[in-house]
Parts: C-alpha cells; sequence; structure tokens
C-alpha cells in the first residue's frame, strides 16, 4: 500500500514514506519499523527528519511490527511527549453467516462518496481543515486508484449513513473507514457493511482478510468477533512534533 505514495525509501530497519502533497497527514508521511533488531531513535531520524522536512511535514510518526523488540525505542519516544498509540490486528477466519439489516450497496468514487468520507472522517478524529481535505484527498487520488472500493448502507431518505472500504493487494484484503455517523447507531450497520467487504475481499482473491481495531473500543472489537475475526497481534506507533535543531 505504501508504493501507492510518491517517496517510499527503504533502511535496513524498515522505510520511510513520505509524500509533499498531503504534510498534514501522519499515515503518508511516517517511517515504519519492521524489523525485530534493535533500532534507536537517532538511526530513524537520520533518515525520517530529512525528508519530512522536504515533504513540509511536522509531525514525527513512527510505526512498529514488534513492538515487544521495541521496547527502549517507544520508551525514548514516549519520554519525549510523543503519544503512544496501539492498534488491535485481527483476522478474519471463514465467514460468518449474518443477516444484515439493511441492504449494503457499492458506492462509486464521486462527489457523494466523497463528501460522505469527509464527513465521516472526524468520528475518527480527523483535525478540520487541511487535515481533512488532504485524507479525502488520499482517498479520491491515491486510493482509489489503487483498488480501495466502498460500500455504503442508506436510510429510508437515500442519504449514506454508514460506510467501509476495503483494499485488495498481494492476497491481502484490509478493511478501513468502518463508520456509522451517530444518528444511525445500534442498528447492524457496521457489521453489515464489515462483513460485505470480507466477502468482497475473498471474491477478489484475498487469502487473508485483516482490519486494524481500537483496543479500548470494545464494542467495535465485538463486532469484528463475531463476524469470525481474531486478533492475530498489535501495532505500536508513536507520534509527535518533529524535533528543532538548534
Amino acid at each position: 500500500m505504501d508504493a501507492l505514495f510518491s517517496d517510499v525509501h527503504a533502511t535496513p530497519w524498515g522505510a520511510v514514506l513520505t509524500d509533499g502533497r498531503y504534510p498534514r497527514v501522519w499515515d503518508a508521511n511516517y517511517a515504519r519499523v519492521d524489523t525485530a533488531g534493535p533500532v534507536r531513535a537517532a538511526q530513524i531520524e537520520a533518515e525520517l527528519l530529512p525528508r519530512l522536512q522536504v515533504a513540509g511535514a511536522g509531525t514525527m510518526h513512527v510505526v512498529t511490527f514488534h513492538h515487544e523488540a521495541h521496547i527502549s525505542l517507544l520508551s525514548e519516544l514516549s519520554t519525549r511527549g510523543h503519544r503512544l498509540v496501539w492498534d488491535l490486528v485481527m483476522q478474519g477466519t471463514d465467514a460468518v453467516d449474518h443477516d444484515p439489516a439493511r441492504t449494503v450497496e457499492d458506492i462509486d468514487p464521486g462527489t457523494e462518496l466523497w463528501d460522505s468520507v469527509g464527513a465521516s472522517l472526524s468520528l475518527f478524529g480527523a483535525d478540520p481543515g487541511d487535515a481533512v481535505d488532504q485524507l479525502r484527498a488520499i482517498e479520491s487520488d491515491v486510493m482509489a486508484p489503487g483498488g480501495k472500493r466502498w460500500f455504503c448502507v442508506r436510510d429510508d431518505e437515500g442519504r449514506v449513513v454508514s460506510l467501509a472500504a476495503v483494499l485488495v493487494l498481494e492476497g491481502v484484503g484490509y478493511i478501513d473507514n468502518v463508520a456509522t455517523f451517530p444518528h444511525a447507531r445500534g442498528r447492524g450497520y457496521a457489521s453489515a457493511l464489515t462483513d460485505h467487504a470480507a466477502r468482497h475481499a475473498r471474491r477478489h482473491g484475498a487469502d487473508h482478510v485483516i482490519l486494524l481495531a481500537d483496543p479500548d473500543d470494545t464494542s467495535a472489537v465485538a463486532i469484528y468477533r463475531r463476524l469470525g475475526f481474531r486478533e492475530v497481534g498489535r501495532l505500536a506507533s508513536t507520534r509527535g512534533p518533529v524535533p528543532t535543531r538548534a
């Protein structure tokens, strides 16, 4: 998925991804630590900071796939005031029989979809203004051309009230952006959409279907478990200001 963006720089410990079109988006300008070997903050900064400067990004974002091996790194960044965030990695097992509460439909890229996506981003804590505009642009200009597909549920007036998306790459389906607007919650829409996205991924060649969940969001985790998803690991990430140099 990173290869859909403009600049991916491989390193001995992982990679640095930057894209100057989206300087306010952390996930478009970050360091990814793939190795389980020891990595110091200084090593990451040597590769990441010059590229963040070129991209005009003001946030230092680091993701590790092996948090148990990088306790010292996470501790060092945390002591600087960087926020530590956990994501629960869940993988779908065989499809579970599910009776959707309302019909799920594919929604094509276009004004209606991108307006709905933009409105839903606040549910994930996105800052209003440039950040939301850039996140919306990533979906329309990068992810949709890269194969991401969107699904929705509508209310009786035909308005989009719930969304989800899936991207299938190299045999893996990644479900993302599952969101229901507050006034429409509690009706099974998120379950129906997640189930639909998982089935779409399998029909389009995914041997594995995964999603990321907030481990503290027990209601969402329970939904995913009922749909056959199981925890297979955790990702740790940190986020803080780019350090200034004297």
